[in-house]
């Protein structure tokens, strides 16, 4: 389906284009029948990674110089009083490894955790959520180094409600190590704050690259203006946009360009970004089709101009996944949410697998929370999980 052509905004022109000579992601590939059982019973699986006890979110993976995968994802316990709303208060990084992209993944450890009540002036005293894991130069050194982005937030209790009191503190971080394995030295300050550029109120969900030129670039949201009163108090802080911004250095400072990714009339969140050639590639949950054509995951690509500026456009058939996995049998399982996704590449560059966060019925219905009975975790099908697809050149599906 060819995606309709987005209004310009600033320096972002937006505009259905089909080249042949553009490489693309492909589209998600069909997943075996022997998986969809993960769905059912929360255990890991190759393709699904899962787990009873944990809501789990947002899985980054890359391949360690051990050979092994390393998924950094967001996990938080399943038994939190909060349900899925937990993520914004006790949300957790963890690392799984596999041999293969696509698992089955089995749990390491804890990476990084909000620092708690004992550091509460810290601007990440809560949680530790969303990562991108990154390997790129470090420019003192020349050597690659693992970055591993994420976000994190305290209580400034500002706002009506405690809920608002740490969205409105969301910060982007950053952590950098020789090995996924660590240790990790996490950053004190963050890589970058509000307000940036038009992103005025609060920043969070990063997706970091290194560009052609040795700089680094951050695609990330934000909220439009700081606002004030009691319109801030109450959450009113204008529309939700995605702006990018520039570093010299991996742990930055970022600055934010003055464009948007996106106008605020298109609704997509998440993005991931990586270059392939000459081009730049963002993918992101596409919330209503507009970049795409239907819901579920997409993308756009862009080339840097001599201003330095990012001429971002929507290719013809920019979806890469609807919300819904096919199996190898024919069948067909509808998913409520498809977020957070991320584009793994193999050793020449090409895009292999999307990563995503995912759920088969509402994640944050209450049916999530039902008690233990005899010791024993009672899986649920609104309880998120981790997935991996294996992204097929477009004219296979």
């Amino acid at each position: 389906m060819k995606a309709a052509c987005i209004p310009m905004v600033a320096a972002c022109v937006f505009a259905a284009v089909c080249r042949a000579d553009v490489p693309s992601p492909g589209h998600a590939g069909k997943l075996p029948a022997a998986s969809r059982q993960s769905l059912l019973d929360k255990e890991a699986r190759p393709f699904v990674f899962a787990d009873p006890d944990w809501f789990q979110w947002g899985g980054s993976c890359i391949l360690g110089e051990d050979g092994k995968y390393h998924l950094f994802y967001a996990r938080w316990p399943r038994d939190n009083p909060r349900g899925m709303f937990g993520w914004l208060y006790v949300s957790e990084i963890a690392r799984a490894v596999a041999d293969k992209p696509e698992g089955p993944y089995v749990h390491q450890e804890t990476v990084l955790k909000g620092f708690g009540e004992p550091q509460q002036e810290r601007w990440d005293a809560h949680n530790a959520h969303n990562p991108c894991i990154t390997r790129m130069k470090d420019p003192d050194t020349g050597k690659l180094r693992y970055y591993l982005y994420f976000i994190a937030n305290r209580d400034d209790d500002e706002t009506a409600s405690d809920w608002l009191d740490r969205v409105v503190t969301q910060r982007v971080g950053v952590a950098s190590a020789d090995s996924p394995a660590g240790p990790w030295k996490r950053h004190d300050k963050p890589v970058i704050a509000p307000p940036a550029g038009p992103l005025r109120r609060y920043v969070t969900n990063p997706g970091v690259c290194q560009l052609p030129d040795g700089r680094y670039l951050m695609v990330l949201k934000g909220r439009a203006n700081e606002g004030s009163g009691e319109a801030a108090r109450r959450g009113n802080f204008g529309p939700m946009l995605h702006g990018w911004a520039l570093a010299d250095r991996p742990e930055g400072p970022f600055v934010a360009q003055d464009s948007l990714l996106f106008p605020a009339s298109v609704p997509a969140e998440d993005p991931c970004v990586w270059v392939q050639g000459d081009w730049i590639f963002c993918a992101v949950k596409d919330w209503h089709g507009k970049l795409g054509g239907q819901t579920g995951i997409s993308y756009v690509r862009g080339k840097l101009d001599a201003d330095g500026k990012i001429d971002w456009q929507v290719p013809e058939n920019a979806s890469i996944t609807p919300r819904e996995i096919r199996w190898d049998d024919g069948i067909v399982t509808k998913l409520d949410a498809t977020e957070r996704p991320f584009v793994l590449r193999d050793a020449s560059g090409k895009p292999s697998h999307l990563f995503m966060a995912a759920s088969e019925l509402n994640p944050f219905a209450n049916g999530n929370q039902k008690p233990r009975e005899d010791g024993k975790v009672v899986p649920l099908r609104n309880l998120p999980f981790n997935l991996c697809l294996p992204l097929v050149p477009k004219s296979v599906r």
